[in-house]
């Protein structure tokens, strides 16, 4: 790193070691010329046009510093409000379905003339459909013991299903604390740690009993530089939280490939036992035949890079899939009509969308909504079985999955299951 900061003439160096818990405080180093995350290896620069030019020459194999790329900006992914007419009408068939599983028995499975695979879920008093259809609702399993990390836009700490839990939390946005005021995280939070038993309502949570770790990466209008997230996940790794959830990410074009950073960050992690679990991304409209690429830094080889299904376990629209030859779907998970947990007071409505949220409660959808369903159940297998590597999870997680008929592309190993 002295090389760097020699070559590139940067006097002010903050290291993210000279934090507790390399929780970098990026409010405190906004002074900094360079701020380095040395327990994965990585440095962050805000670099004028002689200072790239006096850097380029250090990214050869020659020399230790081997990767120099743009940082990212990233956002909580949300499939966002209808496009166009087609939209419309999709979304009225879906309530004509809606209204056609409420008109059937007191079941959990519908009947295979509702579509799709034959096998549509839905939310019942007891649990949420992606509860159900991932076997969690029967499941004995808690999550003791295991640390997940789920580094979004915060959390709201005094959500009344929450207390008692341990929560440790950090904010990484520069003058915002880690109360969520946007509701995303609180969402993610609850899908992937909520309590086997809400104050009212039905279950929506999968590791009632793991140790929840909130990095509030994202701002509460849902955005930030990557360096936060980089935060983060330094973050997380010190404190060996087994399983990192992101939901966020940024599009990535046709035949774009993977930022080194982050592909290095997640080896290391997956190094040292903490497995990462990324949101694919909802740039997809695959109704008007549009499938985009996994997002970043999703389609990192060493990240597992989560896609959707709906309830009758369809690809959901909105999920990306593997159209570029290093980003593939690993796993797929529930994301349309997620019901969990959401800030009370009711989020602020936040661009780009200013979406309405409810108060404690909200159903919404996404590879947000997937993402956490993986995690928490990664939570699940790895207090079955203690000794597993984080490389060793993932394995288990994808030879666990029930296999759809839907392309490996689209859905990977299929439907996460416990």
């Amino acid at each position: 790193m002295s090389l760097l900061s020699n070559t590139a003439g940067v006097k002010n160096v903050a290291y993210s070691n000279e934090f507790s818990d390399s929780a970098v405080d990026l409010a405190q180093v906004a002074q900094a010329g360079m701020v380095v995350f040395d327990t994965l290896g990585i440095a962050v620069m805000d670099a004028d046009p002689d200072q790239e030019a006096a850097l380029a020459p250090l990214a050869t194999a020659d020399n230790a510093l081997a990767i120099i790329e743009p940082e990212p900006i990233f956002f909580a992914f949300g499939s966002g409000p209808p496009a166009d007419f087609e939209a419309y009408f999709r979304g009225y068939k879906d309530a004509v379905d809606h209204l056609y599983e409420k008109l059937l028995a007191d079941s959990s499975v519908v009947s295979e003339a509702a579509g799709g695979t034959g096998q549509g879920f839905r939310d019942t008093e007891q649990a949420t459909w992606g509860l159900t259809a991932t076997g969690v609702a029967s499941a004995r399993s808690s999550g003791r013991g295991v640390r997940v990390a789920i580094l979004d836009t915060g959390f709201d700490l005094d959500h009344p299903d929450f207390r008692g839990r341990q929560i440790t939390d950090r904010s990484f946005i520069a003058g915002q604390a880690v109360s969520d005021d946007n509701g995303h995280g609180t969402h993610c939070v609850g899908t992937a740690c909520g309590p086997r038993s809400p104050t009212k309502g039905r279950r929506y949570g999968i590791a009632h009993e793991a140790e929840i770790f909130v990095g509030k990466v994202l701002s509460n209008q849902g955005s930030s530089l990557g360096r936060s997230t980089l935060a983060g996940m330094e973050w997380a790794v010190t404190n060996q939280c087994h399983i990192v959830s992101m939901s966020l990410g940024s599009r990535v074009a046709p035949g774009q490939t993977y930022l080194n950073a982050f592909e290095s960050i997640a080896r290391e992690a997956l190094r040292r036992n903490t497995l990462i679990i990324a949101a694919a991304g909802n740039d997809s409209r695959r109704s008007q035949n549009k499938v985009c690429p996994v997002g970043s830094p999703a389609n990192c080889p060493s990240i597992m890079a989560v896609g959707a299904v709906d309830r009758f376990l369809r690809t959901a629209d909105f999920s990306n899939g593997s159209t570029n030859p290093d980003g593939r779907v690993d796993i797929a998970g529930p994301g349309v009509d997620i019901y969990s947990s959401a800030p009370e007071p009711a989020a602020t409505p936040q661009p780009p969308y200013f979406r309405t949220w409810s108060a404690q409660y909200d159903t919404i959808s996404g590879t947000s909504m997937a993402t956490p369903h993986v995690a928490g159940i990664a939570a699940l297998l790895r207090q079955e079985n203690p000794g597993l590597t984080a490389g060793g999870l993932w394995r288990l997680l994808v030879a666990k999955a029930r296999t759809l008929p839907q392309p490996s592309g689209d859905v990977g190993a299929g439907l996460v299951q416990i």
